[in-house]
């Protein structure tokens, strides 16, 4: 077992459902407040759907697309909504970012031989750099894959926590063989948050493509207790809020909704949830008239 297969079990949240009940019903409600009734709505990275109430959004919406990489999850998802009305669900695979898990446990086997060689001697900055050429590769073979990436049409689309969770797996592994070698390098993390700059930037012209009416985002603005950004939510958000300035959307609402991610160990995130219309209104324009 690589340190990929170790973190991605950390995935697996079997107390969610309980953990987000407040989480679910406020953002929920904050998309249905601004939706028309018997519409269209695709959630991208669906996962369980533990944070959308889908019995309410079956009795609301005329049809449900669930997008996710993983569609045993979105089967657990669909568990939760009554026989007669899941035939308004569909279902939809895809990966947003384009590194496959095979991938991820090369990177961390060619990582773990040069670490066996000198156990905590190992020269990080060394290792870094020699990793940041297969970092390279993978971001590269990615953004290729990206780019035969197509998300279901829909009125309304939603996406709630998953800017923050796209990229964040190189990170992740890195961080757990820093920690395991007791030093530290930043190498890895500042090509990574590089990286989510373009990763974030398509990934929220894809969505707005998507949406023939309305987007809503809900991304992590701060983690309670703990400083600084949370990493593809930083740059989603300014995206976003950059795209409104510009005219290019218009945004209708914003709110910060409380995310009680695992109550257990006191993880809490403070969302900025963002209603935006993908049909901004086009401003009158004044001319001379001239007799």
């Amino acid at each position: 077992m690589t340190v990929y297969d170790a973190l991605e079990k950390r995935h697996v949240m079997p107390r969610a459902w309980d953990d987000w009940a407040d989480y679910r019903k406020n953002w929920s409600d904050f998309i249905i407040r601004h939706c028309k009734w018997d519409t269209r709505i695709l959630i991208v990275g669906a996962g369980a759907c533990n944070d959308y109430d889908l019995e309410h959004f079956s009795k609301f919406f005329r049809e449900i697309l669930l997008f996710d990489m993983d569609e045993k999850m979105l089967q657990e998802a669909l568990k939760r909504v009554p026989k007669e009305r899941r035939a308004k669900f569909g279902v939809y695979t895809g990966d947003l970012l384009g590194i496959t898990p095979a991938e991820y446990q090369e990177f961390c086997r060619v990582v773990q031989e040069e670490v066996n060689h000198r156990g905590k001697l190992t020269d990080v900055r060394e290792l870094a750099d020699s990793m940041l050429r297969h970092v390279e590769l993978m971001y590269a073979q990615a953004g290729r894959r990206r780019q035969k990436l197509q998300l279901p049409q829909a009125d309304y689309v939603a996406v709630s926590g998953v800017h923050s969770q796209v990229n964040h797996m190189l990170p992740w592994i890195w961080e757990a063989y820093m920690q395991a070698l007791g030093q530290r390098e930043d190498l890895i993390f500042r090509r990574a948050a590089q990286e989510n700059e373009l990763i974030v930037k398509d990934m929220n012209s894809r969505l707005l493509a998507a949406a023939k009416r309305g987007l809503f985002v809900s991304a992590e603005k701060t983690r309670m207790g703990v400083p600084g950004d949370v990493e593809g939510a930083r740059q989603a958000l300014a995206d976003l809020h950059q795209r409104a300035d510009a005219k290019q959307v218009h945004l209708l609402n914003e709110t910060k909704i409380a995310w009680g991610y695992d109550l257990r160990q006191q993880m809490i995130y403070e969302m900025e949830a963002l209603a935006i219309s993908t049909n901004p209104p086009v401003q009158d324009v004044k001319t001379d008239e001239t007799k």
